[in-house]
């Protein structure tokens, strides 16, 4: 009797209309998801547009090689800003406001390059740009962990981390098949798609962009797969579907900047060596999209560049998309991040990255460049993106959400700003002497970052490796204890 009274009241009994309520939230949420996902991929074709331009673009705005860079490192410049302004804004339940008035203000951006080519007034919006996507920077990851919908929740929460290549190649595909010469109309091509996106987060429910959510229950399954019944709490021997919620609990958070919670990241060895490891990553990476055509034509001498834009989009496109399942996968099978051995694999996976680095510099030929190239995106996003959850979990979790934006403006000042501005810089200065020098030193960048890698996982590893054999102990106590309290 006592069994079947706790499964009446396990049971929630609700009407069909709101079972089919609950399915068109899943179909909008997933819509909203791949929106968001999309968004920054879009976002980072911005790129892809400029070096498949650059030499035009140069031409069109009468910019030197040092003024090209400053054209692109502003934009981190305004992403710095950014990210303390809007970790104080995103304590406010205001994100649907936060979504639209950044995204229009983006839009007119990208359409701003139709009709002005004055210097400063290009490098105000390229501040500006970087200042509006930054909120998509932060809040996507974030939004796909409230908002998704399992099973796939793990397969986009992993495309995150890879909108950047793939956005990078849209773009470049865009530049090239409009041509150099229309680089002003392919802006507008990325403006037109962001404008469709506004045009759905303005039609979607306010509560879908809120901080939290009223959880009703879960889905039991049947052996056919089907959903059965819905239940308030999860019982032994059940198969369940996805936990089913009325999105939309307004929560209102007050605070702001903790400075203690930060000086505690900063004292994480783990997390401060992994985070400046992801900024060498992202340093290599912009200099690599950016800087592309420009290094094949004066680096390598190459004159015919028809099959640049194949080997490009094989390597920025199919690379990090193999290594991010490989890594993901082995990840897996060991573990997950938050078991020691993940650590090893880490370190192992950085190792293969650095063993790339030779062939990328010193080939001579495009297909050994771009097929060295490739293997450095596989190796490299084999951990890259596995860092981002890697570096998170090193943190006790009232400091994670200060330690992911600490993150993102660690990569900023320490990789996306300087390395296009590096690499414009030494150009301008060696180009005629040695116009290889650039490309070949910025690789020397990794090498440190590969070091500090292996000291933030040994720190992992140790901290992973005493926690574990504390659970061991606290669980062989709390059985030995049962044993003794047991009735003889």
């Amino acid at each position: 009797m006592s069994s079947e009274k706790k499964i009446d009241e396990n049971l929630i009994v609700k009407p069909q209309s709101d079972k089919i309520r609950f399915e068109l939230s899943r179909i909008l949420r997933f819509i909203l998801v791949t929106s968001f996902i999309l968004l920054n991929i879009t976002f980072s074709a911005d790129v892809g547009v400029i070096a498949t331009s650059k030499f035009l673009i140069q031409k069109d705005l009468k910019f030197n090689e040092k003024e090209f860079a400053i054209f692109n490192s502003i934009t981190s410049t305004g992403r710095i800003l950014a990210t303390f302004v809007y970790m104080g804004l995103m304590i406010y339940d205001n994100r649907k406001i936060l979504t639209l008035t950044t995204l229009l203000g983006s839009i007119g951006i990208f359409f701003s390059f139709k009709f002005t080519s004055n210097k400063y007034i290009l490098y105000s919006v390229r501040f500006l740009l970087g200042f509006t996507r930054n909120f998509f920077q932060i809040y996507v990851p974030v939004y796909v962990d409230q908002f998704g919908v399992k099973p796939l929740k793990t397969i986009m929460m992993s495309i995150c981390n890879i909108t950047s290549p793939l956005g990078r190649a849209v773009g470049f595909s865009i530049g090239s098949f409009l041509g150099e010469e229309r680089w002003r109309t392919s802006f507008s091509v990325i403006g037109w798609i962001l404008l469709a996106f506004w045009i759905i987060f303005l039609l979607s429910p306010i509560n879908y962009f809120s901080g939290g959510a009223n959880f009703i229950g879960y889905y039991t399954k049947n052996k056919d797969g089907n959903d059965e019944k819905l239940v308030s709490k999860r019982e032994n021997n059940e198969r369940y579907g996805d936990s089913i919620f009325e999105v939309g609990e307004i929560k209102v958070k007050k605070g702001g900047f903790d400075f203690k919670e930060m000086l505690g990241i900063l004292k994480n060895p783990s997390f401060m060596f992994a985070t400046f490891t992801r900024a060498s990553v992202s340093f290599i990476f912009d200099i690599s999209h950016l800087f592309i055509k420009d290094y094949v034509r004066m680096g390598l001498k190459v004159k015919d560049e028809e099959n640049l834009k194949y080997y490009y989009s094989l390597a920025s496109i199919v690379g990090p998309s193999i290594g991010g399942a490989i890594g993901g996968f082995i990840v897996t099978l060991v573990g997950g991040y938050e078991h020691k051995n993940s650590a090893k694999m880490i370190s192992l996976f950085s190792f293969a990255t650095l063993l790339t680095v030779p062939f990328v510099c010193f080939t001579d030929t495009l297909l050994k460049f771009s097929l060295s190239l490739f293997m450095y995106y596989v190796t490299a996003y084999m951990f890259y993106p596995i860092i981002t959850g890697y570096t998170v979990n090193s943190l006790p979790p009232k400091q994670k959400g200060t330690g992911y934006s600490f993150t993102i403006l660690a990569c900023t000042i320490c990789g996306n700003f300087p390395g296009p501005l590096y690499y414009g810089t030494i150009n301008d200065l060696y180009k005629a002497e040695n116009p290889r020098l650039a490309w070949r030193c910025s690789f020397f960048y990794y090498i440190l970052g590969f070091t500090l890698l292996q000291f933030s996982c040994y720190y992992r590893y140790k901290f992973l490796e005493k926690k574990a054999e504390e659970d061991k102990k606290a669980k062989e106590e709390q059985e030995m204890q049962s044993i003794e309290n047991t009735p003889k």
